[in-house]
């Protein structure tokens, strides 16, 4: 090793300021078209540390129209509620999966600190809805005094809904967050128990009624957000037996048929079937007395009957007591190679072989409570795109934030803390047929 005339190693040039690299492009001067596609590529945790980089790509990133591309091309995310003790906080985290070399996962987790990213003196009674195109619904709960929240949690914001204008002995029995793409507009979806539907567009500042609702009573899947409507099956059924729908353009609600079976009644099932989207289709589960099989459904061609198909048996499960209903699996994700990820008991996830036809646990989700999931893609533009003129309160820096905001830049100082990031790798199976192949790829329109 060179050394100067005292002995001493010669002092690195960098920090002398006198080095610079040689034939290297500055990254402010790429297109930013071309550094929005990058970044769209890269991972949430990834993203979320490339927005303290510089102020120009925090403005990329904060772009709608990088939330848009992004969402396009990222794995689904896993949104995480858990419900640990009485004495503890409820707890948010976010989980996404993404495929590495070979037959492994990579599992990237990001947690939520409530006091940085949940509406102020709800955190500890916070109940997760649902999410749609990047925003999350949230609920102070139980629901009986209507506060509702409109929440971006990787940012820190959300819009507090008022709650509805109405007499006395009403209570609320379904809430779900929908999105109109021909007005651009974001709208909460409630029910009563008196089977009113009333609807509220973020940005009017009131609730307007829309008729009589199907049903009181609804079980939210894990993803079930399709052309532009949300879809359940009920749980307090009218005699009818239909999979409903609310579709938040027309703001109408519509009947879908179940698949024909020799076995299916949903007034007796009603427990027993789980709805999800596969592929840009709606697929159905349907379970036995004792769950230790199940058939999946799919709506290939969407709104008609006999265009139902039986695409896959599950078998040899895990056994469960006979009617207890949160003992029932919930398909979340479907990889490339074949294997299926489920919700078992609301406590772990699972991981279905097909070609083996075994089911076994995963360390997906570290956590000894019963937790609550939904499907999640992050958002990072700021809920000031979609408010419409209604308050945007920001749990992190709110007045710096607005600040910048207003003046039409970003800083990324405005998060007090950034979130405890942790991945761990995952074996996966071997290669087999993607689930769902053949179906049509329409999976954009699914994305929530």
């Amino acid at each position: 090793m060179a050394r100067e005339k005292n002995g001493n190693p010669p002092k690195n040039p960098r920090k002398r300021g006198k080095w610079k690299p040689k034939g290297v492009l500055n990254i402010p001067q790429l297109p930013q078209a071309l550094v929005m596609d990058i970044l769209s590529r890269l991972s949430i945790k990834a993203i979320y540390n490339c927005r303290c980089v510089c102020k120009e790509w925090l403005h990329i990133i904060c772009d709608p129209q990088f939330a848009h591309l992004h969402r396009l091309r990222s794995p689904i995310g896993i949104l995480i509620q858990t419900f640990p003790r009485a004495e503890y906080q409820r707890k948010l985290g976010l989980i996404q999966i993404e495929k590495c070399a070979g037959f492994n996962m990579r599992v990237e987790r990001m947690r939520f600190a409530p006091k940085n990213s949940l509406p102020v003196g709800a955190a500890s009674e916070i109940v997760l809805i649902n999410s749609c195109k990047g925003l999350v619904c949230m609920g102070k709960g139980p629901l009986r005094d209507g506060s509702l929240y409109v929440c971006n949690p990787i940012l820190g914001e959300y819009i507090r809904i008022p709650s509805p204008d109405r007499s006395n002995n009403w209570r609320i029995s379904f809430v779900a967050l929908g999105f109109s793409a021909r007005t651009n507009e974001y709208k909460v979806l409630q029910t009563d128990s008196h089977d009113e539907a009333w609807i509220y567009t973020i940005g009017t500042g009131v609730w307007r009624s829309i008729g009589k609702a199907p049903s009181a009573g609804a079980q939210l899947p894990f993803n079930s957000f399709l052309h532009g409507a949300l879809h359940w099956v009920p749980i307090r059924f009218d005699g009818s037996q239909f999979i409903h729908s609310f579709n938040f353009e027309r703001e109408q609600f519509r009947p879908l048929p179940p698949p024909v079976t020799g076995h299916l009644k949903l007034s007796r099932y009603d427990h027993h079937l789980r709805l999800g989207v596969l592929k840009g289709c709606l697929f159905l589960c349907v379970f036995g007395a004792y769950n230790t099989e199940f058939d999946m459904w799919v709506m290939k061609d969407y709104g008609v009957q006999e265009s139902w198909t039986k695409i896959l048996v599950f078998e040899n499960m895990y056994p469960q007591e006979r009617y207890h209903l949160h003992n029932v699996y919930e398909p979340i994700v479907f990889s490339s190679d074949g294997e299926i990820l489920m919700i078992y008991k609301d406590r772990v996830v699972v991981r279905y072989n097909q070609e083996t036809k075994t089911v076994s646990k995963t360390g997906i989700i570290q956590t000894q409570s019963r937790f609550h999931a939904i499907a999640y893609h992050p958002c990072y533009a700021s809920l000031h795109y979609v408010s419409n003129g209604e308050e945007v309160i920001r749990v992190r820096d709110n007045n710096k934030f607005e600040k910048l905001f207003a003046e039409g830049s970003y800083d990324c100082a405005g998060s007090s803390k950034s979130p405890d990031h942790k991945s761990k790798k995952l074996e996966s199976g071997s290669g087999r047929p993607a689930i769902g192949e053949g179906l049509p790829n329409e999976a954009a329109s699914s994305s929530s």
